[in-house]
């Protein structure tokens, strides 16, 4: 965890501001504090959708600086340069002359009887850095409002002051397993000791510097509140190196900031000054960061989540899309049979032909005629999350997502592989050429285009597999995969989809959380990726998006990869994926997630075992050899050691899906040395901040055998010790009586 001093204008990087003529269309006018580098005509035909004179109201997102992928550029070769640029997103943002930008857009509609047409249409925007950029809404509503009172551009000015001037000094940035463990936790103190001491000596810091200057409050009340004023604008003062903390305005010197850091650090063990610290913040969710702007006079309490992944971008829902898109009652395609498409022939469930569709990187388009475009936008930022796993396994669908467009940017749309769109105009759907799916949000219909591209390969799930009959890229070292898969070729092959549909669905309807939803969703995606390695080392004998042998130190005792409860369902698992699996490893995000894996090889903290592997294995098999047993706990407690490696191996134990239950499991194994292995890894655990409250979430029966385990071991431990002082207690005695 790091802390990030944002400086101004790096919240917001560009206001923008359109107006609708009747003579001249949509125009832009004004760009604060400069020009976007996009073209004025586009940024105005976006900023004001098609029927935005309709309603009084629209919110829509657009992005900003898109670029056309270079496949040639995504490769192994260049991937110390990609580490290199990866490891600080936020200079490597900085260092791009055009970043992506998320563009938050609010539209009005003003009725007034002395415009012409009766009507005065503006339209403001926000363009940033940050996906949460729906955090942005209450000030850009106060923000148009005052604009169309005083159109100049001094209020696009102050709203840029604004938020630029918003603190988030102390905002803890969460790496990808912090993160994991937070958004499957609702502990609302999870991760608490990264706020608590910034945020106890900054209020006990103000009382003293309150009380120390109240008589001086008193006696120049005037000259006080200008001072506040000037240091609310989140300036520094570099007499006697001094740091004015722009939202409670307490000075801190450089010494006092050493301090804080230095107890930052302790307190990621338990039993420090954290536990002895006065909780100054109870009741607060630590899943956000609660910061304010102030503009013109009004003070706006801000959230910031602070569980976002990359790929996610707003504030969508994604339970919408689903129900949306979910029939009452199955409903066969009419479509031609697709092979990257129709994972389950003409039975295959809507929602998983779009992320088939999403993840084989086919043109998709979300057409909502007569909606509003930030209704279209938000069903295309929820399809980036669902095809990424809730973007926190791939990445490459934002940069290819346009969530509002129109007719005047079909050409450069139509240049973007695999793009994903919103429009509500209904020409699209006349045009199939345009696209391979089309979602239509009013009917909940999904068609594929009749002019789509098909493959040369593919098997329908209903016809038998002939030997030999595979994709192009098959290897010669497995010429017996077709006969491996020709006896059960005429099976169901539709069971884990269908299953996984009916388990989310069944979770929506007992009104599960959108948080538990993206879950499901992500370790969906993440098991289609390891299907895929699987695929590639039955294939080809290698592979670079998942765990070979040689990356562990306990391959050939406790394996890697996905854990089958047999052979025969692990061939018939990767044979149901194989036509989707070679879609996607044709696509970006294919090549992105290979350059992701070699950087998580080379940055893991749990180098010697697969944890995802040895976890599953724990929750699916039932009948593990003693010696991989006790081999599996004896590598957990030998491994997990420090806080990085604790914090990794619980973000592979989310309490959404039962924490450490699984591993809990050997408390009541038959071999004691498991017990006692496990005993010792929960009483690591438990002396870590974060793990200790995976300990305090264990089910009764577990915590009542852990705590009766580790009694009776230091009640041996206290008899060995007093077993060695008896001897130097004796013979002490007889010297003296001597």
């Amino acid at each position: 965890m790091s802390i990030t001093l944002i400086p101004l204008g790096e919240h917001v990087t560009h206001i923008l501001l359109a107006e609708f003529d009747i003579d001249k269309g949509s125009s832009l006018t004004h760009q604060y504090p400069f020009a976007t580098g996009t073209d004025e005509h586009l940024l105005a035909e976006l900023m004001l959708p098609d029927g935005a004179h309709l309603r009084t109201e629209d919110w829509t997102v657009f992005f900003l600086n898109q670029t056309i992928p270079d496949p040639d550029k995504i490769s192994i070769e260049n991937e110390e340069n990609f580490i290199n640029n990866s490891l600080d997103k936020s200079q490597k943002d900085n260092e791009q002359e055009k970043p992506l930008l998320y563009a938050l857009n609010l539209v009005r509609t003003r009725h007034d009887k002395e415009a012409r047409r009766g009507a005065v249409v503006k339209a403001m925007a926000i363009c940033t850095r940050h996906q949460y950029l729906h955090i942005y809404k209450p000030v850009l509503l106060l923000a148009l409002d005052k604009y169309f009172q005083e159109p100049s551009v001094e209020i696009l000015a102050s709203l840029y002051k604004a938020v630029n001037s918003m603190d988030c000094n102390y905002m803890p940035i969460f790496n990808a397993h912090e993160k994991a463990i937070l958004r499957a936790s609702e502990n609302k103190d999870m991760f608490e000791e990264k706020f608590i001491p910034y945020e106890n000596s900054k209020k006990i810091n103000k009382k003293k510097y309150h009380n120390n200057n109240s008589d001086e409050d008193n006696n120049n009340e005037n000259n006080n509140n200008d001072q506040t004023n000037e240091i609310s604008t989140g300036k520094e003062e570099n007499n006697n190196n001094i740091y004015m903390n722009n939202e409670d305005f307490i000075p801190v010197s450089e010494e006092e900031k050493e301090k804080l850091e230095k107890e930052r650090l302790a307190n990621l063990k338990k039993g420090t000054y954290i536990d002895l610290m006065p909780n100054l913040n109870k009741n607060k969710d630590r899943h956000f960061f609660e910061t304010k702007v102030v503009y013109n006079g009004i003070t706006l309490p801000i959230r910031v989540p602070l569980t976002v992944n990359p790929e996610e971008v707003g504030d969508f829902t994604l339970i919408k899309l689903i129900t949306t898109f979910s029939p009452s009652s199955p409903t066969p395609f009419n479509h031609a049979f697709h092979p990257h498409l129709d994972s389950s022939g003409n039975q295959t469930h809507p929602i998983i032909l779009l992320l088939n569709a999403l993840l084989t990187q086919k043109r998709i388009i979300f057409l909502g005629q007569g909606h509003p475009s930030g209704d279209v936008a938000n069903y295309v930022l929820s399809a980036c999350a669902m095809g990424s796993g809730s973007g926190g396994v791939l990445r490459g669908f934002t940069e290819r997502a346009f969530p509002y467009t129109n007719l005047t940017n079909v050409d450069d749309l139509l240049k973007v592989p695999g793009f994903i769109a919103g429009v509500t105009n209904r020409i699209f759907e006349d045009h199939s050429s345009w696209w391979d799916v089309l979602c239509n949000i009013d009917t909940g219909k999904i068609t594929v285009s009749k002019d789509i591209s098909t493959p040369s390969y593919g098997t329908k799930p209903d016809e038998k597999i002939e030997d030999g009959a595979r994709s192009p890229s098959s290897s010669s070292k497995t010429d017996s995969w077709g006969s491996k898969t020709e006896s059960w070729g005429r099976e169901k092959w539709d069971t884990t989809d269908n299953e996984f549909m009916s388990e989310v669905m069944h979770a929506i309807h007992h009104h599960y959380g959108e948080t538990a939803i993206r879950g499901k969703f992500q370790e969906y995606v993440q098991r289609f990726v390891r299907l895929t390695a699987l695929y590639e080392i039955e294939t080809f004998g290698s592979t670079k998006i998942g765990m070979m042998p040689e990356n562990t130190d306990h391959a050939g005792v406790l394996g890697t990869g996905l854990a089958f409860h047999d052979e025969n369902s692990k061939l018939r698992e990767v044979a149901t994926n194989v036509n989707r699996i070679e879609g996607w490893r044709q696509t970006l995000s294919y090549k992105y997630y290979q350059l992701d894996f070699q950087i998580y090889l080379k940055t893991r903290s749990i180098k010697a075992i697969d944890v995802y592997h040895q976890v599953a294995k724990l929750k699916t098999l039932k009948n593990m050899p003693e010696e991989e047993v006790e081999t599996l706990y004896k590598a957990f407690s030998t491994n997990v050691m420090t806080d990085e490696q604790i914090i990794e191996f619980l973000s592979y134990l989310p309490q959404n899906q039962g924490g450490l239950f699984p591993i809990g499991l050997g408390l009541f194994y038959p071999l004691k040395s498991v017990r006692n292995y496990t005993v010792e890894l929960f009483q690591r655990i438990g002396e870590h901040t974060t793990g200790s409250k995976f300990i305090q979430s264990l089910n009764y029966f577990q915590k009542l055998s852990y705590e009766r385990l580790l009694a009776q071991q230091i009640e041996k431990q206290q008899q060995k010790e007093l077993i060695n002082i008896i001897p130097n207690i004796v013979a002490e005695e007889n010297w003296i009586t001597q």
